[in-house]
C-alpha cells in the first residue's frame, strides 16, 4: 500500500496555512492514485479538489479554527481520546486518555517520538495519519495494521460524521466524507 493513502489525509487535516494549501494543490494526481490503490473511485478526491479551489485561504483557516481549535469549546475536537467510548467510563471525553498512550507506544515501536515543541497531542487526527504513512513507507505492517484497526477505524467514522454535520465550508464536508471512505477501505 502506498504511503500516500495516509500521508495525504495527514496533510489535509493539518492547519490550512498557505504552504499546506500549496502542497495540497500539488498533490491531486497522487491523491487520485491513492484512491485507486484503495480500490475507490476518484470522485471524493475530485470533490475535495473542487471545494478547495472554491475556498479562499482566510475562510478555510477560520473554519479550521472554528471546528477544531476554538475559541471556547471546539465543535469537533480532533483527538481520538475524546471520541472513543470503548475504554473505562471515567476516561470518556477526556484528553490524553488510553488511546493517546497506546498511540505513543505504537509510535515508539516505529522509532518515532513527538517533538518537545509539538503543538498537537499524540492522538490528533493529522498525527495519527502521519504515523500511518510512516509505517506504510517502512513496510511496518504490524504497526500499520494496529494504527488502522485499533485507532483510526474506531473513531474516524464518528469524527468524520460530526465534521460533515458541523462544517460550514464544503471543503471540510468533502474531507470528512473522503476520510471516512479511505478509513473504511483501509480497515477491510
Amino acid at each position: 500500500m502506498t504511503p500516500d493513502v495516509a500521508a495525504l489525509p495527514a496533510r489535509w487535516w493539518s492547519r490550512p496555512t498557505e504552504d499546506e494549501r500549496a502542497a495540497w494543490t500539488a498533490a491531486w494526481p497522487r491523491a487520485r492514485e491513492a484512491a485507486a490503490a484503495l480500490g475507490l473511485a476518484a470522485d471524493g478526491v475530485d470533490e475535495l479538489r473542487l471545494t478547495l479551489s472554491a475556498a479562499d485561504g482566510e475562510t478555510l483557516l477560520e473554519e479550521y479554527e472554528r471546528l477544531f481549535v476554538g475559541p471556547g469549546r471546539a465543535p469537533v475536537p480532533p483527538y481520538e481520546s475524546l471520541w472513543r467510548a470503548d475504554g473505562p467510563r471515567r476516561e470518556h471525553g477526556r484528553l490524553m486518555g488510553a488511546p493517546a498512550a497506546d498511540a505513543v507506544r505504537l509510535y515508539r515501536a516505529l522509532g518515532l517520538s513527538l517533538r518537545r515543541d509539538a503543538h498537537e497531542l499524540p492522538d490528533h487526527v493529522a498525527v495519527e495519519w502521519e504515523a500511518l504513512a510512516y509505517a506504510l513507507a517502512r513496510d511496518a505492517r504490524e504497526q500499520a495494521a494496529a494504527l488502522v484497526q485499533a485507532h483510526l477505524a474506531l473513531w474516524m467514522p464518528a469524527f468524520c460524521a460530526a465534521v460533515a454535520a458541523a462544517a460550514e465550508q464544503p471543503f471540510y464536508r468533502a474531507l470528512a466524507l473522503l476520510t471516512a471512505a479511505w478509513t473504511e477501505a483501509l480497515a477491510r
